[in-house]
């Protein structure tokens, strides 16, 4: 009931106008406040304090309506932050507060241990994985499906799936998620390491895929089952074993909920790894349009802080399926203001991943303008509009897909100097557009603690049509 309400509330905000106007700013945070924090801010988890609320920023988030959930990624990119992930009940607080956060799936799996930050190295001085915090890989066998948690789990930490020693569902760092609404569940990607300072790598696990249940009735019972945790094999992570981002999510006609693919980008290393959910396998593809254009990786955060992200391919949108259920898949790097397309028969093709000639697959199909990088890109399926969240300009942008792609036809859903950073972009089952703000660029490149008097995170949200009301984008046909 509280749902319905708080959209009816929203609905009734709306007024015709600028795009602006419409936009709602639904959540957000100076300081994070965090449930069940295990340690004292004081206490030391190896070389670095448990926790600094100056170095804890959400780089990401994801709605599932069904149950209200709200989760949030924290980036991992400095000492002192007890979660890569947490939740909340969007339902229990009102538009423009700081929900607080609980640790997501629960408040165990997040903690970071001492034994974390000592490593041995090899002949060549290499830090290596501690061998207190590694498996046999021929005893997951690469896969692990786990049991749902047991009901007295927050009573008993043995509570977890019989079978599996609690080290295997350790969440160590996370970028991003992708809510799943067709099937009640959510993916992510573990990187299995934390950096900070640039300079300091700290690989306290394997990268995995991760699958977590989101039952409907989750924000009461707060049980989250993890349904699967994969680990990226070696002939994929020797490519870059970190800097997996976002995750796309490619159902096939069959509509069961294990016929699907999943396309995972990695912009630190520029390349795209394919998973195959039903057969439990993967493949990754190269290709220089996945590469970031040096000349367009340099920005500007907040009017004042120069900085650099050489990044590549950082996140992919689906067009419309075929009647083979094939769709154009659309990319961009970071560095870069072109946008390119491959179908996604190619990409599902393990065969074409390796030794094969591609060059023609990929192709560009337009570019953005200047200063229009963007970061997460989306496509709403009634009209037929893509969204750009960039980081540049400050802004969400929008272009109807059934249009050639230049600047002429690319219509402004947003803008705002509080708008920094927007590092979320996604489209719900309700047909609101979903986009966040955040502090990146001052977390990831620079020593200053960010700034608890001033707003450092925020959600916003519009419904599509009104996000493309009066724009470019309200024109031309579905194809």
């Amino acid at each position: 009931m509280k749902i319905f309400i708080l959209g009816v509330i929203l609905a009734l905000q709306f007024i015709a106008g600028s795009s602006n106007s419409n936009v709602q700013e639904v959540f957000k945070w100076k300081k994070v406040d965090l449930e069940h924090v295990s340690l004292l801010e004081n206490t030391y988890v190896g070389p670095y304090k448990y926790r600094i609320a100056e170095n804890e920023n959400i780089i990401s988030m994801g709605y599932h309506p069904a149950s209200g959930l709200m989760i949030v990624a924290f980036l991992r990119r400095r000492p002192g932050v007890p979660t890569t992930l947490g939740a909340f009940c969007a339902s229990e607080y009102n538009f423009g507060s700081s929900p607080r956060i609980w640790r997501f799936p629960n408040y165990h799996v997040n903690d970071l241990r001492a034994t974390d930050f000592t490593f041995l190295t090899d002949s060549e001085g290499r830090k290596q994985l501690n061998p207190l915090n590694t498996w046999e890989n021929s005893y997951y066998n690469h896969i692990q499906r786990i049991q749902p948690y047991q009901n007295t789990f927050y009573n008993n930490v043995a509570g977890f799936g019989s079978g599996f020693p609690i080290e295997i569902q350790r969440i160590v760092s996370v970028f991003h998620i992708t809510v799943d609404e067709k099937c009640n569940r959510v993916f992510f990607v573990d990187n299995g390491q934390v950096t900070y300072n640039e300079n300091s790598t700290y690989v306290v696990q394997r990268p995995a895929l991760v699958v977590v249940g989101l039952p409907t009735n989750g924000c009461h019972i707060r049980n989250f089952p993890i349904l699967r945790r994969v680990e990226i094999p070696d002939r994929i992570t020797s490519k870059g074993a970190d800097g997996f981002m976002y995750t796309t999510i490619d159902y096939q006609p069959s509509g069961s909920c294990d016929d699907l693919f999943l396309y995972i980008t990695n912009p630190f290393h520029n390349y795209l790894t394919v998973y195959d959910y039903k057969n439990n396998d993967f493949w990754s593809f190269e290709h220089e349009t996945f590469n970031p254009i040096a000349a367009e990786s340099h920005y500007v955060f907040d009017k004042t802080l120069n900085y650099q992200f050489n990044m590549g391919i950082f996140s992919v949108a689906l067009g419309y399926p075929d009647e083979n259920g094939d769709r154009t898949a659309y990319y961009t790097p970071l560095a870069g203001v072109g946008q390119y397309a491959v179908s996604t028969k190619i990409l599902k093709d393990k065969s074409k991943s390796e030794n094969y000639d591609n060059s023609l697959d990929f192709k560009i199909i337009g570019y953005r303008g200047c200063d229009h990088q963007s970061l997460k890109t989306a496509i709403d399926y009634t009209y037929g509009v893509m969204f750009y969240s960039e980081i540049q300009s400050n802004q969400v942008r929008c272009w109807n897909i059934s249009k050639p792609l230049n600047p002429d036809n690319i219509g402004v859903v947003y803008q705002s100097e509080d708008f920094t950073f927007g590092s979320q972009l996604f489209i719900d089952s309700l047909g609101y557009l979903w986009f966040h703000s955040s502090q990146v660029p001052v977390v990831a490149k620079t020593d200053q603690p960010l700034d608890l008097d001033h707003v450092n995170s925020r959600i916003y949200r519009i419904r599509v049509a009104d996000a493309i009301r009066g724009t470019v984008c309200a024109d031309g046909e579905r194809v």
